[in-house]
């Protein structure tokens, strides 16, 4: 064999391997933990985002309820509608005709000039507290929702009056991603049809 042959056929020596071993061990140490920084900070992230759907949920029935309400009762009173919870506070109104088009000859909706009310109440469902609204018409429920899907355990809902004619409805719901921690929110709205 000449020198050439074997000069040719020489591979990787050990020192070399060892060396690119340890550099690609480091690397992927490093890759490791990118990615469960990742998946960390998306879960968090996703629990925030949970956190703050309870405010614009209650926001969205809220504002007009309060805003178009005659009559609040703050925990309950004799509007309450529906059953199955603790009732926080009962809004009343009575259903107007709409006209709309420029339609001032047409008949008005069958629902037109009867009472109406929505009741927020607290109830239980399996081990999960919620917040639920009812409305009403002449008592009867014709809709339901789910305002606060999961309410903080041992937290509560309450109806605060500021000044003449502001509500404030305050709720507490959970951290998934913290079970130690919770999200307080409060949503305000100034009743526009005082008695």
């Amino acid at each position: 064999m000449n020198e050439r042959t074997i000069a040719d056929e020489r591979g990787f020596t050990l020192p070399e391997l060892l060396v690119a071993i340890t550099i690609l061990g480091i690397i992927i140490v490093a890759i490791g933990a990118m990615i469960t920084t990742a998946f960390r900070t998306s879960s968090i992230v996703r629990a925030e985002l949970s956190g703050s759907r309870a405010p614009k949920q209650v926001a969205f029935y809220w504002v007009p309820d309060v805003e178009g309400a005659t009559d609040v009762e703050v925990g309950g009173g004799p509007h309450d509608c529906g059953e199955n919870g603790r009732p926080v506070v009962t809004l009343a109104w009575t259903k107007f005709a709409v006209v709309t088009g420029g339609d001032a000859a047409a008949p008005p909706p069958e629902d037109a000039g009867t009472s109406a009310s929505a009741t927020w109440k607290v109830r239980q469902l399996g081990q999960r507290m919620q917040v639920v609204r009812d409305e009403c018409l002449n008592g009867a429920v014709v809709a339901s929702a789910t305002v606060v899907p999961d309410l903080a355990i041992r937290s509560d809902s309450s109806v605060v009056k500021v000044g003449d004619d502001e509500y404030r409805f305050h709720a507490v719901v959970p951290d998934t991603s913290r079970p130690d921690k919770t999200f307080d929110f409060t949503v305000g709205a100034v009743q526009e049809h005082t008695p």
